[in-house]
């Protein structure tokens, strides 16, 4: 049973996605701190034409400012066609601007880097440059300003577009990084979910059945036979103990004792059930997965046999074949449509997980036919002795 551990999933540390979003959040303080040193340079650069001049100058660049400040949150604060439309109406602001103060060419950088921040593909950030870089050069020459101050422009546009857009990319990336570590971690708890209702189902559902079959039976012969009764008391009893040590050995992660002593522990629950067991098995070195799984699965087949089956004769065939593992369990029952419970499902997932398979058929003499195939697998000498460190390990 070394795949049937019924362990919770532990939380050893912060979840998956938990760095980045701390990251991020160390990080906030800071660009809102550099947006602030931006905002302060461009109160600079507006308010210093109006330096030594009147309180109507003054006022004409303060509106002005302000009119910078509103582009600015809008393009942080809006998205979609409202977006779109803003930055088209602060790039035409900073090209009306420049020739009122030719010495404000930092104009074009505020919404170059803003748009930095949202653009998604490289070619699209070269595409607005080289349309930033004619709208520049057109006015400086119509202007006849110098065109060193329109090269200071483009230089500043791709040294902190570049910045910006490599930023943004970075941020969508931890985005999505911390979406799909979130999704894995919560697929991860749904698995472990499914196999601990599956490993319970298989590990009490089938004691559980026999308890009930073996007191249910010593309840009717306990008038007739009644040592007949106490022995099918004291089993009831063994198995229960069996059962709370199963789950003990479970939970602490030991190995299971094997399909041999799988097989013995279904002779004497079908005995219990006045079911006979033959058994054909050839010496198969199972792997302790391969192991594992056939003994849930004949548990599973053992408990159904009990409750529905009204069998008297099951029998249990392993052969290998073309480097295929066949097992086999077959009853004389009464046989009808099958439906798939809980234990089914959960043992044909547990073979699909290792490339295997399962086939529930009638029988001629109308039984039931469980088949399972599984490729043979064994062990590495690597995974033998990593396997010994860990049993070593939990004595």
């Amino acid at each position: 049973m070394s795949e049937g551990h019924l362990r919770a999933p532990e939380r050893l540390g912060p979840g998956p996605g938990a760095h980045i979003t701390e990251a991020k959040r160390q990080f906030l303080p800071g660009r809102w701190i550099v947006r602030a040193v931006a905002l302060l340079y461009a109160a600079y650069v507006f308010g210093l034409p109006a330096y030594g001049h009147s309180f109507a100058m003054w006022m004409e660049c303060t509106c002005l400012y302000a009119v910078l400040l509103l582009l600015f949150f809008l393009t942080a604060r809006w998205t979609g066609r409202r977006q779109t439309v803003t930055f088209v109406l602060y790039f035409l602001f900073a090209f009306l601007y420049y020739p009122l103060n030719q010495g404000a060419y930092a104009i074009f950088v505020y919404p170059f880097a803003m748009l930095c921040l949202f653009l998604r593909h490289l070619s699209a950030f070269f595409l607005v440059l080289a349309a930033l870089t004619a709208g520049v050069v057109i006015e400086t020459r119509y202007f006849g300003h110098s065109f060193a101050t329109a090269e200071a422009i483009v230089f500043c546009c791709v040294i902190i577009g570049l910045t910006n857009f490599a930023f943004s990319q970075q941020e969508r990336t931890n985005l999505l990084l911390e979406r799909a570590s979130s999704e894995i971690e919560r697929l991860t708890q749904e698995a472990e979910r499914e196999r601990i209702a599956r490993d319970l189902h298989d590990l009490l559902g089938h004691t559980l059945t026999v308890i009930t079959v073996k007191l249910d039976l010593a309840r009717r012969l306990l008038s007739r036979d009644s040592d007949r009764a106490r022995t099918e008391i004291v089993e009831a009893e063994q198995t229960a103990r069996t059962a709370l040590a199963e789950v003990r050995e479970a939970v602490s992660g030991y190995r299971a004792e094997g399909l041999d002593a799988e097989i013995r522990r279904a002779r004497r629950s079908l005995l219990s059930a006045d079911v006979e067991l033959t058994t054909n098995l050839a010496r198969i070195h199972l792997s302790s997965r391969q192991a594992g799984v056939l003994c849930l699965a004949l548990r599973e087949a053992v408990t159904n046999i009990v409750r529905h089956a009204h069998a008297t004769l099951c029998k249990v065939t392993l052969f290998e074949k073309d480097r295929t593992i066949h097992f086999t369990i077959e009853d004389n029952g009464r046989g009808g449509p099958i439906r798939e419970g809980n234990g089914l499902r959960g043992m044909r997932e547990r073979l699909q997980s290792m490339a295997g398979a399962m086939k529930l058929t009638g029988s001629a003499d109308g039984g039931t036919i469980l088949e399972l195939a599984l490729p043979l697998e064994t062990e590495l000498p690597a995974q033998r002795a990593s396997q010994m460190v860990r049993e070593a390990d939990t004595l």
